[in-house]
């Protein structure tokens, strides 16, 4: 009999256990949970994220191919870059409604003034073809070789837009130049 009450107690003591975690695990809780999210003002090359980014794919001024006894003007705008092909692209904030750029004076500054204009040059092996490099389509202000930045008024509009940086090759000799790939290296450098 003594088995039967210790028994009968255990099971009634198990029965209020669980008859409390039942009744702890019926209550309920509501309340509010904030979403936010910051966004700052910024610009992007053709996909490249923005600010602080070192080592930007802004493209290439592609004056294309000549035989090597042409003479005159020739016009590039940047283009590929981080985006791939087409026009370099700049994207902006639509709150960023001008920017600053500055344009190094290239690998070759000064060189091949016999040849042509400009305040840089392409090189291939010991020659030069002298270029220059402007911040508007009308080739009207260049890039100072110091790269002091150029201020260039943007849309605002937060859509697409060329990159402002266009080149001119004008060669004034007549004398034919070596065949082969000309090449410059220029750092670019975009501030808002």
């Amino acid at each position: 009999m003594t088995i039967i009450k210790t028994l009968s107690a255990t099971l009634f003591t198990l029965g209020l256990a669980l008859g409390s975690v039942n009744s702890q695990a019926a209550g309920n809780m509501s309340g509010t949970l904030n979403a936010q999210m910051v966004l700052q003002a910024g610009c992007a090359i053709s996909g490249a994220s923005g600010e602080g980014n070192t080592g930007v794919n802004f493209g290439t001024l592609d004056f294309g191919a000549q035989p090597s006894t042409f003479t005159g003007v020739l016009t590039a705008t940047a283009t590929g870059g981080a985006g791939g092909a087409g026009a370099t692209q700049i994207t902006c904030s639509p709150d960023v409604t001008a920017i600053t750029i500055s344009v190094s004076g290239g690998n070759n500054p000064g060189q091949g003034g016999s040849v042509g204009t400009g305040s840089r040059a392409l090189k291939y092996a010991s020659s030069y073809l002298p270029y220059e490099v402007y911040s508007d389509s009308a080739l009207t202000t260049a890039f100072p070789v110091n790269a002091t930045a150029l201020g260039v008024t943007l849309p605002g509009t937060g859509a697409a837009v060329a990159l402002p940086v266009y080149g001119r090759i004008n060669k004034t000799s007549v004398n034919a130049m070596p065949a082969g790939n000309y090449v410059d290296v220029l750092q670019v450098t975009l501030a808002w």
